[in-house]
């Protein structure tokens, strides 16, 4: 972002005059200074408020608990897949998670 030189700023502030008025201007200025302390206390907050969230991760803590790792990583590639109960898919599988199998029509006998 290029920066404002004198005759930049001696513009901005000329026309700042015109539209504003030598009466209200200095009103003006007070307002935006005020503006500007609050966003800068604003921002001193949240950087000394993000300081301290990385200081206390930093200070020893012990680490976010885990999950245990699933069977099927434990096993690789060779290992039976779950079906979700904790039970593996050839052991005690119910019939919907079984392959359908293909029946024959029923015979007309009269």
């Amino acid at each position: 972002m290029p920066q404002l030189g004198p005759l930049e700023i001696a513009v901005v502030l000329l026309i700042a005059l015109l539209v504003f008025g030598p009466n209200r201007l200095p009103e003006l200025a007070r307002q935006v200074g005020g503006a500007l302390r609050e966003l800068k206390k604003i921002q001193q907050n949240i950087r000394a408020d993000l300081h301290d969230m990385m200081q206390d991760e930093s200070d020893g803590a012990a680490p976010p608990p885990t999950l245990p790792p699933k069977v099927e990583d434990l096993g690789g590639p060779d290992a039976p897949t779950s079906n979700g109960s904790g039970e593996s898919a050839g052991e005690g599988a119910s019939a919907i998670d079984a392959e359908p199998t293909q029946t024959a029509p029923p015979s007309e006998t009269d």
